[in-house]
């Protein structure tokens, strides 16, 4: 039962002693920049995390399953909080996305992310989707690709929306 005190922990801490995770109204079109940049935090120390495991082979990743799962988490919590940007801002511009592609998509087309970028970041969906669902196979080659060469998407990602976050 220590899930339970953990949530009872959480509602108590949003409903008054901590302030940046109260639950606070925002005008209809107009993004929570709070809720966006605590994302985009994590984002950050997700990254950071996954920078100490980079430069590793291919078969240095597949020999070792603790740090195989902690890489694959690291991406999940990557691409968890880079697609919750994403649909956040779409839907504060009033933007229905059926899925985080398409959320990544309307960044692109309200100049969030340059059009390029975009396209090429929209992959992300579909591999979190992959790691979140347990029952398809994760292929490994493209975590290590991801975390050798992908790092860097994340990044620039958050440096977009927070100049987005600046302009508006």
């Amino acid at each position: 039962m220590r899930l339970r005190a953990a949530a009872g922990q959480d509602r108590g801490r949003a409903s008054g002693s901590d302030r940046s995770r109260a639950v606070r109204s925002v005008s209809p079109g107009q993004a929570d920049a709070a809720v966006v940049r605590r994302h985009l935090l994590a984002l950050d120390g997700a990254v950071q995390q996954l920078r100490h495991h980079a430069g590793r082979p291919l078969s240095a990743l597949a020999a070792d399953s603790d740090t195989q799962w902690a890489v694959e988490r690291g991406l999940q919590l990557c691409a968890q909080n880079a697609l919750d940007v994403a649909t956040h801002l779409a839907a504060s511009a009033g933007r229905d996305t059926p899925d985080y592609a398409s959320a990544v998509d309307v960044l692109g087309e309200l100049g969030v992310l340059p059009t390029a970028f975009a396209h090429r970041f929209r992959g992300v969906a579909g591999f979190r989707n992959v790691l979140v669902h347990g029952d398809l196979r994760v292929e490994l080659e493209r975590v290590h690709e991801l975390l050798n060469a992908g790092l860097d998407d994340f990044a620039e990602f958050a440096r977009h929306v927070e100049r987005f976050l600046q302009r508006s």
